[in-house]
Formats: C-alpha cells, sequence, structure tokens
C-alpha cells in the first residue's frame, strides 16, 4: 500500500492542537504493533494493489478503518509505503468527527490495534506462532 502522507516532509497542512495530540498518540499505538514508525496513521488517502483488494474483500473494518488498516496489512506482511501529499485546507463544511467521536475514535482505535497486537499469529504451517 502506498500511504499519501502529510507528514513525511515540511507541509503548509495544520492541524488542531487536539487532532495532532491523538495523531501522535496513535502513530506511537502502530510504532509499538508493527515494530517502525508510519508518521500518517489517519490519512485516507491510499493506493492498493490487487492482493491487497483480495486481503481487504476478506476482511475490511467498517468504523474508522485507517489505522486498523495499517496493522492489517503488516500481519500480512504486506509493505506500507509513505509518500509526501500536500493538503488544502478544508474549502466548505465541517469534520464529522466532532469531541464525542474523537474520544470514542481513539478508544475504538486503540482497543482494535491492541487486540490485534495480542492475538496469536497464525505460521505458514497453519499452527500459532509468537
Amino acid at each position: 500500500m502506498v500511504l499519501g502522507s502529510r507528514y513525511v516532509e515540511k507541509t503548509a497542512y495544520k492541524s488542531s492542537g487536539a487532532r495532532r495530540v491523538g495523531m501522535i498518540l496513535l502513530a506511537n499505538l502502530v510504532r509499538l504493533a508493527v515494530g517502525y514508525s508510519i508518521k500518517d496513521t489517519t490519512s485516507g488517502y491510499r493506493v492498493v494493489n490487487r492482493r491487497t483488494i483480495e486481503l481487504f474483500s476478506e476482511y475490511y473494518p467498517t468504523d474508522y478503518p485507517e489505522v486498523e488498516v495499517l496493522v492489517l496489512l503488516h500481519r500480512h506482511r504486506m509493505r506500507i509505503y509513505e509518500v509526501a501529499v500536500e493538503m488544502k485546507e478544508r474549502q466548505a463544511g465541517v469534520s464529522s468527527i466532532n469531541p464525542v467521536r474523537s474520544v470514542y475514535y481513539m478508544v475504538k482505535v486503540s482497543l482494535s490495534v491492541l487486540l490485534e497486537v495480542l492475538r496469536p499469529k497464525i505460521g505458514k504451517d497453519g499452527g500459532e506462532r509468537r
């Protein structure tokens, strides 16, 4: 998967302080889960190949999938590349993530990632491995 990242290079993009704290917490949680840094875990700007689409057809998280998908791909030994993108300021409308949804999002995504980390891995022979 190629992930369009707002943070690979310095850009003009500015997020709110609360949103930035959430992004940093999620990036650290993902780093703990996968063993390497992904700078923009909440980016929805993604390009995937056929193998990834096949995996997504078997399972794709439906409620705030951006972060959970990163751990899923790592678990299936798929590569994730980040490339710099320039995000423009919102021209109209408002974010669907309000303060209540922000708390729900952080709890839900954190639990999902932690459960994925704790789930036993399956080896090529079908047996569990850690």
